[in-house]
């Protein structure tokens, strides 16, 4: 998506400017550029006040469970793990989090900042599988490291979203799996050190979050400045801000457009939402119905476009070399994958999926990017999966469609909704095939059922 006019384009000729000098056409495209801009922190808003609402911060939170179709609060889940969660508030001081050793299954705790750029990993392909203690710190901190500490992650962001993923092999591991779950532990560096601790500051209020997706698209500056201040911003960042601030997109006040051109500043942030929409159906080039992830996915820099436009399809996507996520909305001959029809999807002898870690194929329902229900709550298909019956000749046929299939195989049955649905392919811990693209993505056909 690099190569598209970005949303920054679009008010790049404005240069530095003051309201009463602004005409619509002006404001319409500066509040379009800022909407982009400003898309991923409020949709990440959503997980914010969720999990502020019933757990306190810096607080780590484990679920020994699978997500399913009733979870609701972040678009494309996985049913692949069990989530570790908590909300860091580093404004006092950092926090510190020790892993036990973890041999011979996968996990990562991925530490997301407020623009959904990911920060260092903890995990098995970040800091190998002994146990650990790693401090993290917000901007302000300028402490001294205590000694003993595995590893210091820095954060531009004093409000950090820390998701842990620890894999499940099945039905009859979670509870081993639940085992390691319970050795995760986080503590404020001064517990750890054994100092006082900084006085405590104003409780943090974070902002109601508003359906990015309908209403009025104006709602989300509202958001995006009651959030902005929590984050460190870069010089080029700033720039942006600067110029934003003319039409009431500025940090820590409420979103206040200037009256003459309130009309076309909501016409532009109506403009910037369906600009973003459409970016996330087309993050990369299109290959016989996949969309590979892009590659500079976790770590945007000024790219707000494919920022925002992951935010929308599956926002809090892993780096690249952590895993990727193709994408497919289409089958192979360009026809929009829908409940109403059936398909297979067939990956040769030697071409399974590339993985140091672990694959998985999960459906999910088109118009809510939700995890689709079904009769026998089977969600996803992978390598772990039970019953899966391989080819002849080593390759492996996926049967999707609304029924159960009456001649293959039933443990190759994903069941499919009715209407519109799309598939993410995980490979965790991709090998150098599918990070190069050299790897080719399975065939999705459209069969009679």
């Amino acid at each position: 998506m690099r190569h598209w006019i970005s949303a920054l384009a679009l008010g790049a000729s404005l240069g530095t400017v003051h309201a009463g000098t602004l005409d619509q056409p002006q404001a319409k495209a500066l509040a379009q550029e800022a909407y982009v801009f400003a898309y991923a922190t409020a949709e990440h808003d959503k997980v914010l006040t969720a999990i502020a609402a019933k757990l306190p911060f810096n607080r780590l939170y484990s679920e020994p469970r699978l997500l399913g179709p009733q979870d609701n609060k972040v678009v494309s889940p996985n049913n692949d793990t069990f989530y570790s969660r908590a909300l860091l508030d580093l404004r006092s001081e950092p926090m510190v989090l020790d892993v036990p050793a973890v041999q011979g299954r996968y996990y990562s705790f991925q530490l997301v900042d407020l623009r959904t750029d990911n920060l260092d990993y903890i995990g098995t392909r970040a800091t190998g599988h002994q146990a650990g203690r790693f401090l993290i710190a917000g901007p302000d901190w300028q402490g001294e490291v205590p000694s003993g500490l595995s590893g210091v992650i820095r954060s531009p962001s004093r409000l950090v979203f820390l998701l842990g993923r620890t894999e499940v092999k099945g039905e009859a591991d979670q509870k081993d799996a639940a085992q390691v779950l319970s050795s995760y532990a986080l503590h404020p560096l001064s517990k750890v050190s054994g100092r006082v601790a900084p006085e405590p500051l104003a409780p943090l209020q974070l902002p109601a979050y508003q359906d990015t997706k309908h209403g009025p698209a104006q709602a989300l500056f509202d958001t995006f400045n009651a959030l902005a201040p929590l984050h460190q911003w870069t010089a080029s960042e700033q720039k942006k801000l600067d110029r934003f601030a003319v039409i009431g997109v500025k940090p820590g006040v409420p979103f206040q457009p200037p009256a003459d051109l309130s009309e076309a500043i909501a016409q532009g942030a109506e403009a910037g939402r369906e600009q973003v929409r459409q970016a996330s159906s087309q993050i990369s080039v299109e290959q016989q119905g996949w969309l590979r992830s892009p590659t500079n996915v976790g770590k945007f820099g000024d790219d707000d476009l494919t920022r925002a436009a992951v935010a929308w399809r599956y926002i809090y996507a892993n780096d690249p070399v952590e895993a990727l996520y193709p994408m497919a909305l289409r089958d192979a001959q360009g026809q929009l994958l829908d409940g109403q029809h059936a398909y297979r999807l067939h990956f040769p002898a030697g071409q399974l999926p590339p993985v140091n870690a672990f694959w998985s194929l999960t459906l999910y329902d088109g118009k809510t990017q939700l995890l689709a229900a079904n009769p026998i709550q089977r969600y996803a298909l992978g390598d772990r999966s039970p019953g899966l019956q391989y080819d002849a000749d080593g390759g492996l046929t996926l049967i999707l469609q609304p029924d159960a299939p009456k001649t293959a195989p039933q443990g190759n049955w994903l069941p499919t909704p009715q209407g519109p649905f799309n598939l993410l392919l995980r490979l965790y811990l991709p090998k150098d095939g599918a990070l190069d693209g050299r790897y080719r993505l399975p065939t999705i056909a459209r069969v009679e059922p």
